[in-house]
């Protein structure tokens, strides 16, 4: 069995990878959704070596002011990688900086909404406001620098 069908078996989904269309300028809007699985948890803890108990004892995590399993802060930023690479050209992240503002479970879609605020044509930079959502709660709020050719 190939690793695509391993993951959407264990409950995965994959997104079909499309570009987005535009001209890349101050106001430029774009958006991206994910729902965060359990196999997402269980790889990323595997991937990054992040085993907490807040993201895999429910009986520890139930003691939290979160009083549940919540999805690790760090997976749900990586989802906005996943949007910035939709945006028109080869995008590379510089800079980034992240408010965690309310917790993401197991099964929540994630919605990121991003603005481009400031737009650098010449050198091809750009500064974009992050916000990501869940049942439109914002759950994490901040930005990115990117370099875009």
């Amino acid at each position: 069995m190939d690793i695509e069908k391993l993951y959407i078996n264990m409950g995965g989904e994959i997104k079909r990878f499309e570009k987005f269309g535009g001209k890349l300028e101050e106001g430029y809007e774009f958006f991206y959704k994910k729902r965060v699985a359990e196999v997402d948890v269980q790889l990323f803890g595997l991937i990054s070596g992040d085993f907490s108990p807040i993201h895999f004892d429910e009986n520890v995590a139930l003691q939290t002011r979160f009083k549940g399993r919540v999805v690790h802060g760090m997976l749900t930023t990586s989802l906005i990688s996943a949007a910035l690479a939709r945006l028109p050209g080869l995008v590379v992240i510089l800079e980034t900086y992240f408010v965690y503002i309310a917790p993401v479970r197991i099964g929540d879609e994630v919605e990121i909404k991003g603005v481009i605020q400031e737009a650098d044509s010449e050198k091809n930079r750009y500064k974009i406001n992050i916000d990501c959502f869940v049942n439109e709660k914002k759950v994490v709020e901040g930005w990115v620098k990117v370099l875009i050719w």
